[in-house]
Order: C-alpha cells, then sequence, then structure tokens
C-alpha cells in the first residue's frame, strides 16, 4: 500500500511538470526577425538591459501588455513605448494624448529606417511614423550611420548636460512640421502615390523643445502637452542591449527617466511588440496546449506502467549535519571584530551601506557632500536634515585606525537605524497616504 502511493504521488508531479513544460512551450517566445526592441528581449536590439538596470536602482517596474485606452496608471508614472511594431488605432493614441495632459510623461524611442508596416487603422506605415505624424514630427535622412557622435545640449538643461557623446546608429534626424500638409507630404514621400493615405491632423502641443543634437540635426525632442511631455528619441537603437553601455547612452537614458525626480513606476509598452497579440492567438486554438498535455499524460502513463517506479536497493538514510544559525554567524563575526581591535571597520561598512541607501533615495552620486545629501533627504521625506548633516560629518571624520568603544559604537549604530526607520516610514506614507 505505501509503494502504491509513493507511486501515485510521483505519477501526480510527473504528470504537473509535463503540463507546466507543454504550458511553457505554447508561451514561448518567437525568434526576433525584425530587430524588436521589446523589453523582453536579449539580442543586441532589444531593450531588457534598460529594464533591469531600473529595476536595480530600485524603480518599480511593470509591463504594460494591455491597448493604451485601458492605461490607468498614475500620471506620476512613465510609459516607456520602444519602436512599437504594431500600430495603435485612433482610440488608443486619443487615450495616450488624455494621460499625456493630465500630467503623464511618456519616453518615445523610434526606428523610422523601416517603413512599409501594415497597420489596420492607417494603411502601409510603421507606427513609428503614425506617432510622430500625431505629434507634428518629421525624420530626415543626414546620411549613412553607425558612430560615436559629439553631441551638446540644445538648450541649457540638466536632462542632458552631462551628455557629451552618444552611440548613434540611425541615420535620421529629427524637426518639427509647419502645418498638417506638411506632415501629408511627407508620409507621401514615404508610402508613394499608389496607396491611399489617411488625413493625419497633428495634435495640439504647447511647446517643442529640442533638447540634444549633434552636427546633423536634433536626436531628442521634447513636446509638452498640456501638463505632461513626451521626450522623443530619434534612434531606439541608443537605448538597446548593444549599445546602451557605449559613449554616454546609459547616462541620456537614466536622466531621461529621472527628469522629474523619481517615477512612481515605469512601464514598458510591450503590448504594440505583439506580446499580447500572440496570446489572442494562442486563445483561439485552444486545443494546441490540449494536445500537448494529453501526450504529456499518455508518457506518464507509459512511464508509470513500465517502471513501476520500485526502488532499486535499500533507501539510504540521509544524513544530517548540524546547521549553524544566523544569529551565531553574526555574533562569531562580532567578536573577530573585537578581539581584532577593528571596530572601526565594521563601522565603515555600516557607514558606506547608509550612505548607499541614501544615494538611492534621493538619486545623487555616491560622493555627495553629506549637506547636500542631508538637504536632499530632507526635500523628499521631512527628515531632520542638520542630524543627519552632523551625523554623515562625524562618520567621516573617524580614523580608520581609531579606537571605538562600545557605548561609542552602539550609539552610532542606533543613530544611523533611527534615520534609516524614518526614512523607510516616510516612504511607506507616501506611497498609501
Amino acid at each position: 500500500m505505501r509503494h502504491l502511493r509513493s507511486g501515485l504521488v510521483i505519477l501526480g508531479l510527473i504528470i504537473a511538470f509535463t503540463v507546466l513544460i507543454s504550458y511553457l512551450v505554447s508561451r514561448s517566445v518567437r525568434p526576433d526577425l525584425a530587430a524588436d526592441h521589446a523589453s523582453f528581449r536579449t539580442n543586441e536590439w532589444g531593450t531588457k538591459a534598460l529594464r533591469e538596470i531600473c529595476e536595480r536602482n530600485q524603480i518599480n517596474v511593470k509591463l504594460h501588455e494591455r491597448p493604451w485606452d485601458e492605461f490607468t496608471a498614475s500620471p506620476q508614472a512613465l510609459l516607456c513605448v520602444f519602436d512599437p511594431n504594431f500600430g495603435p488605432d485612433r482610440e488608443q493614441l486619443t487615450a495616450l494624448v488624455d494621460w499625456v495632459k493630465s500630467g503623464g510623461r511618456v519616453l518615445l524611442a523610434v526606428d523610422t529606417d523601416h517603413v512599409l508596416e501594415y497597420n489596420a487603422a492607417y494603411g502601409y506605415i510603421s507606427a513609428n511614423h503614425v506617432l510622430l505624424a500625431h505629434l507634428g514630427l518629421l525624420t530626415s535622412r543626414v546620411g549613412l550611420y553607425r558612430a560615436t557622435v559629439a553631441v551638446e545640449p540644445a538648450v541649457p538643461s540638466p536632462v542632458v548636460g552631462q551628455v557629451a557623446r552618444l552611440r548613434v546608429h540611425s541615420p535620421q534626424r529629427l524637426a518639427v512640421a509647419n502645418s498638417t500638409d506638411e506632415v501629408q507630404q511627407h508620409l507621401r514621400r514615404l508610402v508613394g502615390d499608389e496607396q491611399e493615405l489617411p488625413i493625419i491632423v497633428p495634435v495640439a502641443v504647447d511647446q517643442y523643445q529640442p533638447l540634444l543634437s549633434d552636427a546633423d540635426g536634433v536626436l531628442v525632442m521634447r513636446v509638452k502637452i498640456g501638463r505632461g511631455m513626451i521626450d522623443v528619441i530619434s534612434d531606439a537603437d541608443i537605448l538597446s542591449n548593444g549599445q546602451i553601455g557605449q559613449a554616454d547612452n546609459i547616462v541620456l537614458a537614466m536622466n531621461l527617466i529621472y527628469a522629474r525626480g523619481i517615477p512612481e513606476a515605469v512601464y514598458f509598452d510591450e503590448y504594440h511588440h505583439g506580446r499580447r497579440a500572440r496570446q489572442f492567438e494562442r486563445e483561439k486554438l485552444p486545443g494546441s496546449f490540449l494536445v500537448r498535455a494529453m501526450v504529456a499524460l499518455f508518457v506518464c502513463l507509459v512511464i508509470y506502467l513500465s517502471g513501476g517506479l520500485w526502488r532499486f536497493g535499500r533507501p539510504v538514510p540521509l544524513k544530517l549535519e548540524a546547521r549553524r544559525s544566523l544569529a551565531e554567524h553574526i555574533a562569531a563575526f562580532a567578536g573577530l571584530y573585537q578581539g581584532a581591535q577593528a571596530t572601526c571597520a565594521a563601522l565603515a561598512k555600516i557607514t558606506q551601506r547608509f550612505r548607499w541607501r541614501l544615494t538611492q533615495v534621493t538619486g545623487l552620486p555616491s560622493l555627495a557632500d553629506p549637506q547636500d545629501l542631508a538637504r536632499a533627504v530632507r526635500q523628499s521625506f521631512a527628515v531632520d536634515s542638520e542630524g543627519l548633516t552632523a551625523l554623515l560629518m562625524e562618520l567621516e571624520a573617524i580614523d580608520a585606525d581609531a579606537e571605538l568603544s562600545e557605548a561609542q559604537m552602539l550609539g552610532l549604530t542606533r543613530r544611523i537605524a533611527t534615520f534609516e526607520e524614518a526614512i523607510k516610514d516616510a516612504a511607506v506614507r507616501q506611497r498609501h497616504p
């Protein structure tokens, strides 16, 4: 009876495993044949590296896999749209513009080198050109590229002030259209005279602000609409896995993400990369998954009946060694530091970790002045900046070879813990007012 019961348990586990494998196979990502800039792609065109950088900087990162007219995020969030493969319809564009008017922010990186992509609402024209046309923007080809270029801010701005060189692949540069007719003429030159082209009327834009240019034209343009804005990058490859680490590409990307401070959340739009479109196709054809599951069940049954799941030999008892608790490890390391008279080394590690946490919540560099760091923390979390400044300066003044008493060590660590708890509580109150 015991053998039968254990055999059934193992059979159930095998069935669950094979069904899970068949389900994952049915959801597998197709090969990238179109230089897809989706954030789930790990090849040189994908943008997964940027998404993981945001996550490691403790930014709330989410994937948006629904149409834009179902986008209900807070205006304090950021929506990243990188070279969409499928064009949005008019309802989605209207919803996106309304969200921007309410204060939302969009980071749009386009790739206008490919033109002829079928769009049910606009015909054979790429989604990138549709989005740019609705924003009243044009692109012009300036030659052949794949080079590191020197750039300079079009206007003084902290967003692009630290960007001196960019690795650029696309020869396209941005320009502002003077009228709707100029937009239509530009699209007509792209698609030819044979195709019937719908009239695209650009949305009402409050201001066009070039942010970054090179010798050939504008690379980054800011479009202000209502209380929000859309930052447009002329080359999506600047943010790709293969280029994000070259020149100052990562500096530009993170400055644009932090343009208004730490966003409430960063949404990567994957709906227009076909993430949901493939799921809709699978839902229309549910039989494929059922067939895989049935085949998996049959294989499990054959394995069970042929092998009998009998143990070959006597069971070998598992020998468990004694495991030390975490408290014992901590006590041992504390004893080592105290015995070596190196309490300052332990304090240095605590101080380094404390400053790292402060720079994470303020966005300042790790070598920032204590007064600037304390002032930034106070602006964000309303803590005692004078006390924090005094603590940071006191920690920096401690000599590495100095001897600290146990009371001094305990007092400093308690003050550090007090500020960490205050910042943590303030952050929780901001997220859940």
